[in-house]
């Protein structure tokens, strides 16, 4: 017996060390031979299910985080990785619902809200609720980081006196205060990484080019730069990063083109900053931004020998000093705001970014619905924009699969009654078959429509702009602006 034990001991011991590097497959194949052999423990169960989780296959994770909780029901750490697995199962009530049922238990509340707040503000675009599950944690030491980004991208969608002089400033400067205290890697030894100069003399490879983003999908990250890289590839080496789990078409289209691909979506700031580090990039373009906050601590380092922010959770300065350029263009990012980024402003002509648009977009249709459509995630419809909307006083048709939530539709029919009505399409091409009914477009502010004022342009519905502001965020549409 106690030769048993010390093998299932050690066991375990290499099956913790495989999960604390994120070597998930050999943490699951170690915790799947302890699972067999007791099947009655709920923390290899709950491990099992981490590992599941941490490898992408949410299902699985969801399915042993099931059998921890009824093996152990007070072990909160499992009905936060339950609640984890159903978001990205797509089942956001069902993680609305078990973050919830841990503020019933005795542990567990800051994940949990760190969980709701998350869905609040990405699901069902409440951006105020958000705000209001983490601010008990704004001085809590081990999840202010955690509460402190998610009020200030909420502010990014809505928030009081949005356009008065001196606002966006401020809004910049905090976010330049939060990258230096919470994004800033210590300098990392790569002295023993980088590969030596003459080695890549002597190999005589085309210019390394790397990207990284979370959205290597049907996402504005394909649609609006797909373009150019196809032009880069002709005459360098393409890296890419994947820092998402996200796999559609799009997906093949960049692995494709890839030179080399690296699933790096679990990686630590440090691991992938080393990881970056050794792919000896001449240039590194982040097409994650505020989407990725762990990749921009990573980026803190300066990891590649030249390092430039575009499309890709571009809403605002990024707060660092390590980028040689942000990339937009005399309309998006006038050199008058170059005091709103810690970036030198690089302004491309006409545009910073060009649209391509997929196989099934509509051609524009001959007849279109009078009523105005908001084609937008629910979080840009904010306090501001639905007062504008009620001084309309007219049918609205807000298109979207995140309206299906009941709360969502509650939040805008308290402010626009029986005008406010709702479409949700459940997928891209039926998105844009049904904004291709409608004459015009209503663009949201503060946060304005990036790709979806392009995708509506392209099929000849007009883009009403009521309001444009500072940030970049803001000014999406500010070529279309007429006052």
């Amino acid at each position: 017996m106690t030769q048993e034990n010390n093998i299932a001991n050690e066991i375990l011991a290499r099956a913790q060390r495989a999960r604390d590097i994120a070597n998930w497959a050999e943490a699951i194949n170690l915790y799947g031979r302890l699972s067999l052999a007791y099947p009655s423990s709920a923390q290899i169960a709950h491990n099992l299910g981490l590992s599941y989780f941490g490898l992408g296959k949410s299902q699985e994770a969801a399915r042993y985080a099931r059998k921890a909780l009824q093996l152990e029901p007070a072990l909160w750490q499992s009905a936060i990785l339950l609640g984890k697995a159903h978001h990205a199962n797509g089942q956001m009530t069902q993680a609305w619902d078990t973050y919830k049922s841990v503020m019933n238990l005795r542990e567990g509340h800051a994940e949990a809200r760190i969980g709701l707040a998350d869905l609040a503000m990405n699901q069902f675009g409440d951006t105020l609720s958000a705000q209001y599950w983490v601010k008990p944690l704004l001085e809590d030491a081990q999840y202010q980081i955690d509460a402190q980004l998610t009020c200030l991208m909420a502010n990014l969608y809505d928030r009081p006196k949005w356009n008065f002089p001196g606002n966006a400033a401020a809004v910049s400067k905090k976010i330049k205060v939060f990258s230096d205290a919470y994004l800033q890697l210590p300098n990392l030894n790569t002295s023993d990484i980088y590969p030596s100069k003459s080695a890549r003399l002597d190999s005589k490879k085309r210019p390394r080019v790397g990207i990284i983003s979370p959205l290597f999908c049907a996402s504005p990250v394909y649609f609006l730069t797909i373009s150019g890289w196809r032009h880069v590839a002709k005459g360098c080496e393409i890296i890419i990063f994947n820092r998402g789990h996200h796999q559609d078409w799009a997906t093949i289209i960049f692995q494709e083109m890839a030179s080399a691909w690296h699933d790096v979506q679990h990686m630590s700031a440090e691991h992938l900053a080393h990881r970056i580090v050794e792919q000896d990039l001449d240039v590194l373009y982040d097409l994650g931004g505020w989407m990725d906050p762990v990749a921009l601590k990573a980026l803190s380092i300066k990891p590649a020998k030249k390092m430039y922010k575009w499309v890709g959770g571009q809403s605002v300065t990024t707060g660092q000093s390590v980028f040689d350029g942000w990339i937009g263009d005399s309309a998006q990012s006038p050199k008058r705001l170059q005091h709103l980024y810690t970036e030198p402003l690089i302004q491309i002509p006409r545009a910073y970014c060009t649209y391509t648009p997929p196989d099934y977009l509509p051609s524009p249709a001959q007849k279109k619905s009078s009523t105005p459509c908001i084609f937008a995630n629910p979080a840009k419809v904010s306090s501001d924009f639905l007062e504008r909307l009620r001084l309309m006083k007219r049918p609205l048709l807000f298109i979207h699969r995140q309206y299906q939530f009941t709360m969502v539709q509650d939040r805008i029919r308290a402010v626009l009654g029986s005008n406010a009505h709702f479409a949700m399409p459940s997928t891209h091409q039926e998105a844009l078959q049904l904004v291709n009914q409608h004459d015009v477009m209503i663009d949201t502010f503060p946060y304005s429509s990036g790709l979806t004022a392009q995708e509506a342009l392209a099929m000849g519905t007009k883009v009403q702009v009521l309001e444009v502001g500072s940030l970049f965020c803001e000014r999406h549409t500010a070529r279309l602006w007429e006052r």
